[in-house]
């Protein structure tokens, strides 16, 4: 499966993961932040953001992928945990 077919599963089931990880992430109206050190994805509805500390390293949506080499191992994991509903990599900050 490709980055973007993982990403149109997580982004159909927004408020479902919402709802799931609302102890475990911070949960906005637009919004899912998630936490793995250093790493960190912004899950918005339409597309999820990744970023290495507060630098920016790209984004996946349902049409479009533009992920930096750096990051593109842990953002297919991601992306394959979060569509699967598999919940064991993150860590979590209140």
């Amino acid at each position: 499966m490709e980055l973007n077919e993982y990403a149109c599963r997580v982004l159909d089931s927004f408020d479902l993961l919402k709802k799931l990880l609302s102890d475990r992430a911070e949960c906005g109206k637009d919004e899912i932040i998630v936490y793995d050190e250093p790493l960190r994805l912004v899950i918005r509805r339409d597309r999820i953001e990744f970023y290495v500390g507060e630098e920016y390293h790209g984004m996946v949506g349902k049409d479009h992928i533009s992920v930096s080499e750096e990051v593109v191992e842990e953002a297919r994991m991601w992306l394959q945990g979060l569509a699967m509903l598999k919940f064991k990599r993150y860590s979590v900050r209140r």
